[in-house]
């Protein structure tokens, strides 16, 4: 199914932000960590949660490096909406709530854009599963990698999500948001 495409938003830098960026958290992929800290950092903004990540690149020893950008758009209640959702695919198979056990993905609108939460094999890097927060109306985009028609699927791994604290800093950010503190 295809989704309207809305312009992606402007890279931000998070080491300088722009001024009416409010940093919210911040959380690191231990499992995708091994070479280089991999220190996610989130950001509020005009209605808008927005996941960034910078990180310095250097593909051989005979070339100049370069920081790349990797950068995930989605209203801010899009956060409570993910919590929400996930929380579905661990509900008994009888309730009326629950993830059907043959769907891997769930959809919804907020605020006119379609999210998504999918459950993937690899999603925490080799044979780790986990899941992903879509939106797809917004295309996949960072600084190094050209644009792809794929839609923005920000990957997440088991442990990642529910030990190493980002299900709660999800849940952190959504109740933050509910109280109007941004």
């Amino acid at each position: 199914m295809s989704y309207p495409k809305v312009s992606p938003w402007p890279f931000i830098d998070p080491d300088a932000p722009p001024e009416n960026y409010l940093e919210v958290g911040r959380s690191v992929d231990k499992a995708r960590s091994k070479t280089s800290r991999k220190d996610w950092r989130f950001f509020v903004t005009q209605g808008y949660l927005i996941i960034v990540r910078k990180e310095w690149i250097q593909f051989d020893d005979d070339e100049e490096g370069e920081f790349a950008i990797g950068q995930y758009e989605y209203p801010i209640a899009g956060a409570r909406w993910f919590v929400n959702t996930v929380e579905r695919f661990f509900l008994p198979p009888d309730h009326p709530d629950a993830v059907p056990r043959d769907k891997f993905n769930m959809r919804g609108e907020v605020n006119g854009e379609t999210l998504g939460v999918t459950r993937g094999a690899w999603f925490g890097g080799p044979y780790m599963p986990g899941y992903s927060f879509d939106n797809l109306n917004r295309i996949e985009h960072s600084t190094v990698l050209p644009k792809g028609a794929t839609c923005q699927m920000f990957k997440m791994g088991d442990p990642w999500l529910f030990e190493d604290g980002l299900f709660d800093l999800f849940k952190e950010i959504a109740d933050r948001h509910e109280k109007g503190e941004f």
